[in-house]
């Protein structure tokens, strides 16, 4: 699980941001809806219907209005549904209105989830600080950089890994095994790799722990490591093969190894601001003769407990196994996602979707061990209870909605596809949420088989979304940019796809952001149009007020005042009043 952003991907999004506040005037001027004199579009909605535009024309000339004579409230979600990543397009969103009446601004949407959560602020500063950074989507990259998968032939990988290969025997407690240690910082880490030594510390039905004898003294105990193979064996090991399909047995032994050891901790410079919990390295599933570092076999690499600081900062014992629990359901599936795309000799998985799988799992896993099932509808009470401490919502549940909740606060610049997935958290909370929303609507009822047709391919990225969902981008995006924000808000009339049917988002966002719920659109109002960058797979909403018996005008056009000219410009107009 990623913890930091790299310096390449901050600039990129910090470059977005500047331009988001650049000022946009027409010859000299504020720029005004309904260029050449356009006709406007008519757009009178009940609350709860969504509207939605795509032409040009359509989008620079939009008349607003009250259909029952009262006032009226819309949200005007302006989105970028062009379905390749990062394109990204300016605009400016004109508007003919002096200012919103006080009846307009008193009715801004709350939601159930805006109220103040009282004790689980507790569990919204956990999940802050457990998700400030994290490297390891790096990894991913690199992976798909240095490894070969999907050129040559699947088959004969795994044939030459089997003939490699030592007798499948289990080792023993106590046994000394060798392990390679890929660096997680190098360039590749087929090339840059170290040689440790490990003890086995206990064997289960599905999982084999292993512990460097570098690792230092006051770590963990039998005890601990019994719990650790346990719940591999009993939550995450069914959770993930369910729901994304039985790992690979390049070994023969019909096991994972978890290794515990200190070149972990190494990989984490002293005071950064986040940790490199673990990780799994695709090469450990070729042959030697294509990535030297291959272990041969399937293999976890874990911190260690360093209450001293030999090796980094200090973290001890409890703090290694809380923090490690949802990394390994995490790796698990990206374990088993390159073990099936070697074995069918197709493509890697894009990293925005495989980082998405996998933080999927780590929710899955959760789900499964508080019997919740894959689509009931949680909200925060479920999953942040005081009899559980927090701590199964810290491993499984409160990663992910703390890097949505900074997602929705700033949606614009960056979305759910980006490349940028291996450095930003942003990406990494709106790709799980779009996944999560698509197997609401999109898996019939049958998460694992949606989420295991993912990982089989043979498409990637966005193809291999469109191809398990059965639905064109642009359907994709009306309905997740506006459940986004309508989700659990109390707007009568809502259809479906403009929901999630898992979450109660307003109330868990709004948990873990103080109380109020994160994604606060922009009052539109009579100063000069100030021009927006929108990436594909995201969007910038705006607040639009009518007043009663009225008809307000607005337009999204290009910063020169003429049509927009991104091909993914979309505008989803939703009646929230």
């Amino acid at each position: 699980m990623s913890r930091a952003l790299r310096i390449a991907g901050a600039g990129a999004i910090a470059l977005l941001a500047a331009c988001n506040s650049t000022d946009a005037t027409g010859n000299g001027g504020p720029v005004s809806p309904c260029p050449g004199g356009a006709s406007p579009q008519e757009v009178s909605l009940a609350v709860g219907h969504v509207r939605v535009l795509g032409d040009a024309a359509s989008l620079s000339c939009v008349s607003l209005s009250a259909p029952d004579g009262g006032a009226a409230t819309y949200v005007v979600v302006a989105a970028n549904a062009d379905p390749t990543p990062d394109d990204t397009g300016r605009f400016v969103m004109a508007d003919s209105a002096a200012s919103l009446s006080a009846a307009v601004h008193a009715s801004r949407l709350t939601g159930a989830g805006a109220r103040p959560v009282g004790a689980l602020g507790a569990a919204a500063a956990l999940a802050a600080l457990a998700v400030r950074d994290d490297p390891e989507g790096r990894i991913r990259a690199m992976e798909r950089r240095v490894l070969p998968l999907g050129r040559p032939a699947g088959a004969r990988i795994e044939a030459s890994v089997r003939a490699a290969t030592s007798a499948a025997t289990l080792p023993a407690l106590g046994d000394t095994l060798s392990f390679k240690v890929p660096d997680p910082n190098a360039d590749n880490a087929c090339t840059t790799f170290s040689t440790v030594k490990s003890v086995v510390k206990a064997i289960g039905r599905h999982g084999i722990i292993v512990q460097d004898t570098a690792a230092p003294s006051g770590g963990f105990t039998s005890s601990d490591f019994s719990a650790i193979v346990q719940e591999f064996d009993d939550a995450i090991y069914p959770a993930d093969t369910v729901h994304f399909g039985s790992p690979s047995d390049i070994d023969g032994n019909d096991h994972v190894y978890l290794l515990f050891t200190p070149k972990v901790n190494a990989a984490t410079t002293r005071g950064a601001n986040g940790v490199l919990q673990g990780f799994f390295f695709g090469g450990d599933l070729f042959p030697p003769s294509q990535c030297a570092e291959s272990n041969q076999g399937e293999l976890f690499y874990l911190l260690v407990p360093d209450p001293q600081g030999k090796f980094s900062d200090a973290r001890s014992a409890s703090s290694v196994r809380q923090d490690t629990r949802g990394t390994i359901a995490h790796e698990f599936q990206h374990m088993i996602n390159e073990g099936t795309r070697i074995a069918e000799n197709v493509p890697g998985e894009s990293v925005w979707l495989n980082e998405a799988l996998s933080h999927f799992a780590e929710e899955l896993v959760g789900r499964d061990e508080h019997g919740f099932g894959d689509t009931r509808e949680l909200g925060i009470a479920d999953v942040a209870d005081a009899q559980n401490n927090f701590a199964d919502f810290n491993a499984f549940f409160g990663n992910n909605i703390v890097r949505l909740r900074d997602f929705l606060a700033d949606t614009g610049t960056i979305g759910a596809t980006s490349v940028h997935a291996d450095s930003s958290l942003r990406v990494r909370g709106a790709a799980w949420s779009l996944l999560r929303w698509s197997a609401d609507h999109f898996s019939g009822g049958n998460v694992a088989a949606f989420t295991r047709a993912l990982v089989a391919g043979p498409d990637t990225s966005v193809d291999n979304l469109l191809a398990r969902t059965g639905a064109p981008f642009d359907t994709l995006m009306a309905g997740w940019l506006v459940a986004n924000y309508a989700d659990d808000g109390g707007i009568s009339g809502l259809a479906s796809l403009d929901t999630y049917s898992s979450w109660k988002l307003r109330e868990v966002e709004a948990a873990v952001n103080n109380g109020v719920f994160p994604l606060q659109p922009i009052a539109l109002g009579s100063a000069a149009p100030t021009t927006r960058i929108v990436a594909s797979a995201a969007a910038v909403y705006f607040e639009v007020g009518v007043d009663a018996g009225g008809a307000r005008v607005i337009g999204e056009l290009a910063p020169d005042g003429g049509a927009v000219t991104f091909p993914g410009a979309r505008m989803y107009v939703l009646r929230v009043r």
